[in-house]
């Protein structure tokens, strides 16, 4: 009987040539596209991961969020100043200086979060119908031939989408273990998205965007809903023939998602 010997060197390139037949079987039993993955550079994936992985880095001390639906009503008065208006067409005083506040409402969603597990703070996205009373703060006359009069019509009934950024402020009220009370401040954005009215745009006064400033109260129950009543006041971003200033009052609550659905 003739015995076989191995050397070290033999045993090598055995054992290679064994690691290369199991590694050719696998790959047969590998699909295309797992072979393709497995080889391939794929730079739109790899770009998706580090996208992800800087999002993760920037929003890591955002904490807590919750989402929350809300609705309110929404009392509205505009002030306006036509003095630099001349035009053809005049309008009775009477009819369209009314002095108050008119009901509108809006609705939409709210994050609600920590940041940097101290600074509670809120964002808001909604969608706002308007009805505002006018305020005029010129009145014209050419007695005893016409009555008061204004050079100007403006819109009192119009739709916006609005983005909001609110800094909540915890009150050292009683019974902080069952109810909280915040303070609330921070600005706001509007955006007209409903038609504007040929008066508007003869008489260069078609602006559709306008910044608030807010200031307001919340009231959380627990964490199962929140009462608010927010006051804004804001200004058109860009100049006006008829500057005009917009003060609401928002009263209104708001609801998390995951107790609703």
């Amino acid at each position: 009987m003739r015995t076989i010997l191995l050397f070290p060197k033999q045993i090598f390139f055995l054992f290679l040539l064994t690691f290369l037949v199991f590694n050719t079987v696998n790959a047969q039993t590998l699909s295309k596209k797992q072979q393709d993955s497995l080889y391939l550079f794929n730079p739109g994936k790899e770009r998706i991961l580090k996208i992800k992985k800087s999002l993760t880095k920037t929003f890591i001390n955002f904490t807590d969020n919750h989402i929350s639906l809300f609705g309110s009503l929404v009392l509205s008065k505009q002030n306006i100043n036509d003095n630099g208006v001349t035009a053809p067409i005049n309008y009775l005083y009477n009819n369209l200086n009314t002095n108050n506040y008119d009901p509108g409402f809006n609705g939409g969603f709210r994050i609600d979060g920590i940041y940097n597990e101290k600074h509670r703070y809120t964002f808001i996205f909604g969608v706002n119908r308007i009805t505002a009373g006018s305020n005029y703060k010129n009145m014209h006359n050419l007695s005893p031939f016409i009555e008061d009069f204004t050079h100007f019509k403006a819109d009192n009934k119009f739709t916006t989408i609005s983005l909001t950024a609110h800094y909540k402020k915890l009150l050292p009220v009683n019974a902080m273990n069952k109810y909280k009370f915040y303070a609330v401040f921070g600005p706001s954005f509007d955006y007209k998205i409903s038609k504007i009215s040929n008066e508007q745009l003869i008489n260069g006064a078609g602006n559709r965007a306008f910044l608030n400033a807010d200031l307001g109260a919340e009231f959380d129950n627990k964490g199962y809903y929140i009462l608010y009543a927010h006051y804004k006041l804001g200004k058109y971003l860009t100049s006006s023939t008829v500057p005009t200033q917009l003060n609401r009052f928002e009263i209104g609550m708001s609801i998390k998602t995951k107790d609703l659905f």
